[in-house]
């Protein structure tokens, strides 16, 4: 009976021991999102953050929510355990002036599977998100954006997480859409990064013509899938068209004081008309791009755009051109270790 006793507590022990180890590994599982400001000048960060878990619960900035007097803002916290809160970036300087402000979501122990990162705009502005990832053994992956955003402008960020150790490392994914890129060239020449109405009008009119060859990725008139024929296939003058706004931006960014032959678009625009320009797919593209007013200022416009405006619009552009079936960089698919 005594032996039988002591079996009873040793197991009750073992069990105790175990759900104990359990819970610690969950508690150093993870999730820390913050998001900043990337403009010198502003004081707060222009968008807040809001992160749906997958069980479909949020935690964050809601408009609808509650006002929560200690942070200032409204949100909602249904994760459990979860916060978001602003946070103050200490003065080191010792000028007295106030530091710019940011936020802070924190979620412990989160469940694996899909979470939602949607970064809300308030303002006008530049943003920096830092995301934390860590699992069960404190092993942390890391995933970083810079971004602009608008008032009322949403960017939705998926992220495929599991905080076993052994799990594989957080994929990635961020939606973007043709009216994100007009947002960022407004947000971008707003901020002095990007040249002058004339530049950004024509990059404008090719994302214009970009969504409008995109009509075809939805509705592949004369394309029959059951023949193999691919999404990258049917929306090729689409991507082929973002390629070379990508390409227009790159120019621009060039420092090309001493030598201006090397900010010439021409060779590129001749190249891309040699490849191109005999495909009946694009024939509306080269007909309204022909006749566009570019023509007429291109050589007296200023061309600039700033190392920073070049990367936030190239990813976004690339995230785009993904969606559409093409390539994105390999670096920026997953999170970092």
């Amino acid at each position: 009976m005594r032996n039988t006793y002591k079996v009873i507590c040793l197991v009750l022990f073992t069990i105790v021991v175990l759900n104990a180890s359990v819970l610690y590994a969950k508690e150093r599982s993870v999730i820390i999102i913050r998001i900043f400001t990337s403009t010198d000048t502003v004081k707060d960060t222009p968008a807040e953050v809001l992160l749906t878990d997958p069980q479909n619960r949020r935690t964050g900035f809601d408009a609808v929510a509650p006002f929560d007097e200690s942070s200032g803002i409204t949100e909602v916290h249904e994760i459990p355990h979860s916060s978001y809160f602003v946070e103050g970036i200490a003065d080191n300087t010792g000028s007295g002036e106030d530091e710019p402000f940011y936020r802070e979501l924190y979620v412990p122990a989160p469940p694996p599977g899909k979470y939602t990162i949607q970064i809300i705009g308030k303002q006008a502005g530049g943003y920096r998100l830092s995301s934390d990832f860590y699992a069960s053994d404190n092993n942390k992956q890391e995933y970083d954006d810079l971004g602009f955003i608008v008032a009322g402008q949403t960017v939705a960020i998926s992220v495929e997480y599991n905080s076993a150790p052994d799990a594989p490392p957080i994929v990635i994914t961020k939606t973007v859409t043709f009216d994100d890129l007009r947002s960022d060239l407004t947000v971008a020449q707003k901020l002095t990064q990007l040249g002058d109405d004339k530049f950004v009008d024509s990059l404008i009119r090719m994302i214009n013509l970009a969504e409008k060859l995109s009509i075809k990725c939805d509705n592949p008139k004369g394309h029959d899938k059951s023949k193999g024929h691919k999404k990258d296939k049917v929306c090729k003058p689409t991507i082929a068209v973002l390629n070379m706004f990508i390409k227009r931006l790159e120019i621009a960014n060039r420092k090309c004081d001493n030598k201006p032959q090397f900010c010439d678009e021409e060779p590129e625009w001749n190249n891309f008309r040699k490849k191109y320009g005999k495909d009946k797919d694009f024939k509306n593209f080269f007909k309204e791009w022909d006749k566009d007013k570019w023509h007429k200022h291109k050589k007296k416009c200023k061309r600039f755009v700033t190392d920073e405006a070049l990367k936030i619009i190239k990813e976004d552009a690339q995230w785009l051109i993904k969606s559409l079936g093409g390539v994105k960089s390999k670096k920026d698919k997953k999170g970092k270790k």
